[in-house]
């Protein structure tokens, strides 16, 4: 079992020289530093697979949920509450979804299933220092040289040991992806994990927002679950409801109104919008520009299978706006109300199991998927928990 030898770190607040919010990043074309790349290279084939079992197991659990517990602490030491697409609650739930999806993906295709759950968790370790887009004078968004868009650094309010070696590292201003495989060797490096391992899950980390050709099958499993998550199924349309909801609030308190008196007044109107016109465009949208870039086999059987039940679940939802009294009360329309109007710093896996609790053990009438929130939150519940 690995030992663990880690430096106690006090979360704290930084000093006034670290307080710069925004400073734009400036990206290490040279790409992750792999220090032990040398020492990869003369580990012989049985001492590599020596070193990969080494920890293999049950042993893995109390590292597995140490970490866990670090991953949700550091995204709480930044204040913002939106930043980009994201919501403060949103990236630590998305981490666990792109989990335990890139597992399924990668049991199809034969990847390191321990790999996948170490790179898992940790693969957005540092995604919180991503601040807003750069855009240009004209308003464009700003790209860099492989067609990432570029954001500005935004530092946390707080510190522990995750933000202490980004810091003794120097990570401020490479990708995220970069950054947190160089996070993520530090941390299973502490807790003494071979270095064999460590690459391998370092390589999946680097490879999750682009998976080249170079990439491992753990990568481009890991890429597969990270674009489907964001982009495709259930979990995804959440998203997109959360994003459109934040829109019309900045609209509406721009023009010095209020955009949830305004819902509650025109409740209908907006479903119907939303479900009749918005939606489906959404959903072609992503199944033309998203489901082609699957590196998998799995991972486009996956999208394409999550884009067909949405869809489905999309002509309930509309069928449903006939009858909107029932639709509110135990519809899928009840569900969709319910993430449209509880919306400050939502965390999905809690909404869940609330929403499971009212329709699927204590609601009268849900036995079984009977009603439309039912089937809805089922469905729902699958795709967070990596089901296909």
């Amino acid at each position: 079992m690995p030992t663990a030898s880690c430096t106690l770190w006090i979360a704290r607040a930084p000093s006034t020289a670290s307080r710069q919010r925004h400073r734009v990043r400036v990206y290490n074309k040279g790409g992750l530093r792999r220090p032990w790349r040398g020492a990869r290279r003369r580990i012989g084939a049985e001492e590599g697979v020596r070193m990969a079992t080494q920890a293999s197991g049950g042993e893995d659990r109390p590292v597995l949920s140490e970490l866990e517990g670090l991953v949700r602490e550091t995204y709480t030491l930044w204040d913002q509450e939106w930043v980009g697409f994201s919501w403060r609650n949103y990236t630590y739930d998305h981490v666990q979804r792109v989990r335990a999806l890139a597992r399924t993906i990668g049991a199809d295709e034969g990847a390191d299933d321990r790999v996948l759950d170490f790179a898992g968790l940790l693969h957005d370790i540092t995604k919180a220092y991503d601040g807003e887009i750069v855009t240009d004078e004209q308003g464009n968004r700003v790209l860099d040289q492989n067609g990432f868009w570029q954001n500005e650094t935004l530092t946390p309010a707080r510190e522990n040991v995750v933000t202490g070696v980004y810091d003794q590292l120097a990570l401020a201003g490479q990708l995220h992806n970069v950054s947190g495989a160089r996070i993520a060797d530090w941390l299973l490096s502490e807790r003494g994990y071979p270095v064999e391992f460590r690459v391998a899950v370092g390589d999946a980390i680097e490879a999750h927002l682009q998976a080249d050709d170079r990439a491992t099958t753990e990568g481009r499993a890991l890429y597969d679950a990270d674009t489907i998550d964001a982009n495709i199924g259930l979990p995804a349309f959440y998203r997109n409801i959360q994003i459109g909801m934040r829109r019309q609030d900045v609209t509406f308190a721009d023009r010095g109104e209020s955009f949830p008196e305004w819902l509650r007044a025109n409740l209908a109107e907006h479903l119907h919008q939303y479900l009749t016109d918005r939606v489906a465009t959404w959903i072609e949208g992503k199944r033309r520009d998203f489901i082609p870039k699957m590196t998998t086999a799995a991972g486009r059987r996956v999208a394409e299978e999550r884009i067909t039940r949405l869809t489905g679940i999309l002509d309930e939802l509309r069928s449903e706006l006939a009858d909107l009294e029932a639709a509110l009360a135990n519809g899928g329309n009840a569900v969709v109300r319910y993430f449209m109007e509880n919306r400050s710093n939502p965390a999905l896996s809690d909404q869940l199991e609330l929403l499971t609790e009212q329709w699927l053990r204590t609601h009268p009438s849900a036995e079984g998927t009977s009603t439309g929130a039912a089937s809805f939150l089922v469905a729902l519940r699958n795709e967070v928990e990596g089901r296909v």
